[in-house]
């Protein structure tokens, strides 16, 4: 089995996931601190994406690509992870990924704060559960 490395892109945080065989399991969430006003992700980020590609001898990234203007947002990601990293890149949609990781921590009872706190990874986790269930 392939080793994917999924994300959820986002202009304030960078929500990482990978596989344990065909379990999607949260990572991390990185601060996206743009430098450039018109800058997608900042090179401390490329660089530690990178990074963990490298560790986890990642195979396939996994980019969860959503809707109108973020859509174009996340294809300019792409295209800098794509440079940065020799690695395919699998656009997947990802439309709706955090209302659906609300949904469930809610069904899950978790508190409201936990809930508060960045989720980004777990939404990563929900879009490669649903890319592995393609495979």
């Amino acid at each position: 089995m392939e080793n994917f490395l999924s994300i959820d892109y986002g202009t304030k945080r960078i929500g990482l996931a990978v596989n344990v065989a065909k379990l999607a399991e949260p990572l991390l969430v990185l601060e996206n601190q743009i430098g450039a006003e018109n800058s997608i992700a900042s090179d401390l980020v490329l660089n530690q994406i990178a990074k963990i590609c490298a560790e986890r001898k990642i195979d396939r990234i996994i980019l969860g690509l959503s809707e109108a203007l973020m859509a174009e947002k996340i294809k300019e990601f792409a295209k800098l992870l794509q440079v940065k990293i020799d690695l395919p890149i699998t656009l997947v949609d990802e439309t709706l990924s955090s209302h659906e990781v609300e949904r469930r921590m809610q069904d899950a009872s978790f508190k409201l704060k936990k809930r508060q706190g960045p989720t980004d990874h777990f939404a990563a986790a929900l879009i490669l559960e649903d890319f592995l269930e393609t495979l």
